[in-house]
Formats: structure tokens, C-alpha cells, sequence
């Protein structure tokens, strides 16, 4: 077994077993998330794909509270897609299989935590790939015709001001090969993809930080708008 994977074999191990701590907690189920889905990130960590980690049930951030950052955390948003699975996707599902086995797509904001690890890699992993919290917004269906975030979005803006342009490349055209991956990716470790399960594809935008009294908004085109304040 190569170094990468190795240290991606070591992560996910650890960081599933955070997850079923949490469940067997008594945290509400939620979903999944993407990581590393800049191509030229994975690739330069020697990795044939993007990575996956666990959205934390707990912090689901509703659109019309306030996004409370913990003690001593940095936090940093992401915009990106959140997909809902409607029917159970097992490992070895093709991407067309998977893609209409999404019933909704949403706008959403994830809040990561920059005093997490981003190396080495198992490290990441093993911290949920920097994840803190997440918003989503209202859902709709996803059709040929719509559903994706248009070109040129998200906008996002801080405190009135452009936060960053959105980086082409970032997510396929076939959202099923999001879906496709983390079924792959989570039956490899012994858990499945659910139907009711979120996942988010990984963020369109470069991350930026936050500080209590910012108000952020994102644009996402057709598919809808988020905004919120840190309180």
C-alpha cells in the first residue's frame, strides 16, 4: 500500500470511529461531506480522488439563527452544493445509478475550523476534514434542466464586499459522481449510503475567515440564497 494511501486508510478508520462515538451519543443522523475537491489538491497528495468525512447532526445551522462559532475555534466558510439521497446508494453504484437516486439539491454554507489539521493527511481525516457546522438552505429538485449552481456562482459576499470569485473545476457536471464516490468511499469501511442522507460536494469558493459581527450572504443563481450573521 502506497504512503497516501496508507495515511487515507489510518484517517478514515479514526474519523468513523468519532462518528459512531457521536451517533451512539445520540446525535441526530445528517450526512456527508466532500473534501479535497479541487483536482490539484488530491492530486498533489497523491490521491485519485476527492475525500469524505461526516456532517455533525448536531450542528445544523437553521437560516434564521445567527452562526455561533465554539471557544477558541477560527472559523472559515465554504459555499457549496447540498445533495439529499432518496434512496439507499451501496458501493459500486454507477454515477447514473446514483444520480437518480438524488432527490433534492439546496444551497449550502459549511463552517470549518482552521485550528484543525490540514496535514498530515490521516490527521485531516481523522479531524473530519476541518468540519464544524453547516447550513442549508431550501431544497428543490434536481432536473436536467436545473438544480446546479449556475456558472458564475456562488457570489459571495462579506460585510457587502466580494468574498472571492467561484473556481471553475471544482465540481463535476454529473452531481451522481459526488454521490457515487462517497457510497464507494463509505462502503469500503462499513457504512452505507442512506436515503435521507445530506452530502455536501465541497466548496465552489476559496475559504475565507469569519469574526463575530460579520454578515455574510451567498448567490447561488437558480438554485437559491443563504445568508447569515456570526454572532
Amino acid at each position: 500500500m502506497s504512503e497516501p494511501d496508507t495515511l487515507l486508510d489510518k484517517g478514515m478508520r479514526e474519523q468513523l470511529a468519532a462518528y459512531r462515538a457521536a451517533i451512539a451519543g445520540g446525535m441526530p443522523r445528517l450526512g456527508w461531506k466532500v473534501g479535497l475537491n479541487d483536482p490539484a489538491a488530491y492530486q498533489r497528495l497523491g490521491l485519485d480522488g476527492p475525500i469524505a468525512g461526516w456532517l455533525n447532526g448536531r450542528r445544523l445551522i437553521r437560516e434564521v439563527e445567527p452562526y455561533v462559532p465554539p471557544a477558541g475555534a477560527k472559523p472559515r466558510i465554504e459555499a457549496e452544493t447540498a445533495i439529499l439521497v432518496g434512496a439507499d446508494v451501496a458501493a459500486g453504484t454507477t454515477a447514473a445509478e446514483a444520480r437518480a437516486a438524488i432527490s433534492a439539491v439546496a444551497p449550502a454554507i459549511e463552517f470549518v475550523d482552521a485550528t484543525k489539521p490540514l496535514s498530515p493527511l490521516d490527521a485531516l481525516l481523522a479531524n473530519d476534514i476541518l468540519h464544524e457546522a453547516v447550513m442549508i438552505g431550501s431544497s428543490q429538485p434536481l432536473t436536467s434542466a436545473g438544480g446546479l449552481v449556475a456558472a458564475g456562482f456562488p457570489a459571495v459576499t462579506k460585510n457587502g464586499e466580494p468574498a472571492g470569485p467561484p473556481m471553475p473545476g471544482r465540481y463535476p457536471d454529473n452531481l451522481g459522481e459526488i454521490v457515487a464516490s462517497v457510497a464507494a468511499t463509505l462502503g469500503r469501511y462499513g457504512e452505507h449510503l442512506l436515503a435521507g442522507d445530506w452530502i455536501i460536494g465541497g466548496s465552489y469558493i476559496n475559504p475565507f475567515d469569519v469574526a463575530p459581527g460579520d454578515q455574510v450572504a451567498a448567490d447561488f443563481g437558480p438554485l437559491g440564497t443563504l445568508a447569515f450573521r456570526v454572532s
